[in-house]
């Protein structure tokens, strides 16, 4: 269970981590394992997850989107403000989350 107790982690022989909400609702599959996973856990925070696989692996995951958002950003700002492929209405579109 996630630390706050909405989300349920579970690993599984198909090499995926899977995301349930309480109710049994699946949220989304973390695929990336090239054998069985073991193990999940949440981390105190409830913003990463990390799994043990039989393929000798650790993998963290992320969960916190803005995050992610934020980062995906700032990787692709400067394409999208010089690329001559790229709409104008669209060379803004992340300068709202960008990290200064």
């Amino acid at each position: 269970f996630s630390p706050d107790g909405q989300m349920i982690a579970s690993g599984s022989d198909d090499k995926t981590v899977k995301l349930w909400k309480r109710d049994g609702t699946l949220i989304t599959t973390l695929k990336g394992h090239s054998n069985v996973v073991r193990s999940v856990s949440f981390s105190p925070d409830g913003q990463m997850i990390a799994s043990g696989s039989a393929d000798k692996t650790i993998k963290l995951w992320n969960l916190n989107l803005d995050s992610l958002v934020g980062l995906g950003c700032n990787w692709v700002h400067d394409y999208l403000r010089t690329n001559p492929n790229v709409s104008e209405r669209d060379r803004a579109m992340c300068d709202i989350t960008r990290k200064k």
